[in-house]
């Protein structure tokens, strides 16, 4: 239901005040709230949605890569070759300046990557660096890195998610997560404060320079006040006390878009998205779902387009369901299959094949985030017999869960490995072992090690045909952002993105 400017009045009652407040302009700050508490900033520690909007605002990669050219670009590097296929080496810019006024330099980088890959240190996602060998100085401003062996992705995880932290700040710290409670980096803010459970502030950074990828700040400063709650966050809104929001409920974004007095920004689609899978652990309990074509047609029951209307509302227009897994854009990715079309027919008439003319019951698992849109995916499936329930679980509990049984389906977010590279999607879909079948690991061993982007992506259409005619798992909607804003303040113009939108994005009107 709409939510209208009478009720979005009463949400702020005791403030006594629909106008929005649009003297952040005037002081060039804006004021964009931040909806979860964080105990750091270190996106290497604290992997999240909150570093995901700030981690490439406030660091840098050594390179950058244009996604519609298919192409590398400087950013910390100016330069770089490959001499051999597991030698990668950079020049780097001689005018780059951390936010505290210390020169960037090689020691940087060499002492940084060097903390990535060192066995002693425990990292969520440690495996991205696994392949590198070791990484040397061979100037002032100059480093190589060896790889253990060949990779088709070396330069790209240089480009994405290899974010670059100072030797001087970082290496003294006994305990690391300190660096993100006062990070510094080269990017296009600095951080000026970070209060875990007030939120954090942030300044234009004068120095940075803009690249393929990466805009420079418009904006002067940011304030990211901590308010977790919905209802006191439109408040804030209509009270000036925000004037941008992140991700509101569609009705409520709607209802302040309707009131005249803001605007409703999407992110364009990126590499983002949301699933449904059937790990073949959850079958020993829920034996239909051990059917293929039971797990096809659940697909066929789904209406995704009616889920992006139910996920974005009267924003939805022009919005499409992703074809697959993976984006055309990442290096390496393939496929020729799609998921299949909505037909709910057809899914009762494969349900009857498969011996359940009446439908079965099933609990749908997720995350309290993804709410709104998987019930209405689990109405979908009580439509053509399954009569489908949905349980809720914290994001940190899917693995478990998934190990002892526990999920027959599940729907989930996905970044797309945030990189435009095909590789993190075959380590979160296929190496988790979720989908049990020798025929999809035998396709999947070797691809890593093709070169040749053409090939790898014949080969890479192989495995993900694969899993579409085994009905593990289908895409439904593209995540993008949905940004609540004063009529003030407008998106510049970022192309397809690895991520979310980053304060560095926006700019005064």
């Amino acid at each position: 239901m709409k939510l209208g400017l009478l009720a979005l009045t009463a949400i702020v009652g005791v403030f006594g005040i629909v106008e929005p407040v649009l003297a952040q302009k005037s002081e060039d700050t804006l004021r964009f709230p931040v909806r979860r508490a964080e105990p750091t900033l270190d996106p290497y520690l604290n992997p999240g949605l909150f570093d995901n909007v700030w981690e490439p605002a406030v660091y840098d990669t050594l390179l950058s890569y244009d996604s519609k050219k298919g192409t590398y670009a400087p950013h910390l590097a100016k330069a770089w070759s490959q001499p051999s296929p597991t030698t990668y080496e950079f020049e780097l810019r001689d005018d780059v300046i951390w936010h505290d006024g210390e020169k960037f330099d090689a020691d940087d980088v060499v002492y940084f990557l060097g903390y990535l890959i060192d066995p002693k240190v425990p990292l969520r996602y440690k495996a991205n660096w696994a392949w590198i060998d070791k990484v040397e100085k061979l100037g002032s401003h100059k480093i190589r890195i060896t790889a253990k062996t060949p990779v088709p992705y070396g330069l790209m995880w240089m480009a994405s998610n290899t974010f670059l932290y100072p030797e001087h700040k970082h290496a003294p710290l006994a305990d690391k997560i300190e660096f993100g409670n006062a990070p510094v980096g080269t990017g296009p803010y600095k951080i000026t404060k970070f209060d875990r459970n007030g939120g954090l502030a942030a300044e234009k950074n004068a120095n940075f320079k803009p690249s393929v990828s990466k805009n420079a700040a418009s904006i002067g400063k940011v304030v990211g006040e901590f308010i977790p709650d919905t209802g006191t966050l439109v408040a804030a809104l209509l009270v000036g006390k925000a004037n941008m929001a992140l991700n509101l409920p569609a009705d409520q974004a709607t209802g302040l878009k309707d009131s005249g007095k803001f605007d409703v920004t999407l992110s364009p689609p990126g590499l983002e998205y949301t699933f449904f899978g059937f790990p073949t652990s959850g079958q020993k309990d829920n034996k239909p779902l051990a059917d293929a074509r039971v797990r096809r047609a659940i697909a066929m029951a789904v209406d995704r387009q009616a889920l992006i209307d139910v996920q974005f509302g009267s924003m939805s227009k022009g919005i499409k369901p992703h074809e697959a897994i993976c984006a055309k854009e990442q290096l390496g990715c393939g496929y020729t299959k799609l998921t299949p079309a909505f037909d709910p027919a057809g899914a009762k008439k494969l349900l009857a094949e498969a011996g359940y003319p009446d439908g079965f019951d099933v609990t749908v698992h997720t995350t309290p985030n993804r709410s709104t849109e998987t019930m209405a995916f689990a109405g979908m499936l009580r439509a053509v017999g399954v009569r489908a329930n949905v349980a809720f679980h914290p994001t940190p509990q899917r693995l478990q869960m998934m190990q002892q049984g526990k999920i027959a389906i599940g729907y989930y977010g996905w970044s797309g490995g945030g990189i435009f590279e095909v590789s993190p999607v075959f380590t979160r879909h296929i190496e988790t072992e979720e989908y049990q079948d020798k025929t999809l690991t035998d396709l999947a061993t070797g691809i890593d090690k093709i070169m040749d982007d053409a090939e790898r992506r014949k080969a890479t259409a192989k495995v993900l045909d694969h899993m579409n005619e085994q009905g593990y798992l289908f895409v439904t909607l593209p995540s993008m952002a949905t940004f609540t804003h004063t009529k003030d303040i407008k998106m510049k113009d970022v192309g397809v993105r690895e991520t979310l939108v980053n304060p560095n994005d926006f700019e005064w009107k």
